[in-house]
């Protein structure tokens, strides 16, 4: 689902500051 990846996206970025991409 959408908000669930916009959410896992949101948290990443806290956590790696956009290492998720």
């Amino acid at each position: 689902d959408k908000r669930t990846i916009e959410k896992f996206e949101k948290e990443a970025a806290e956590l790696g500051k956009g290492s998720f991409k």
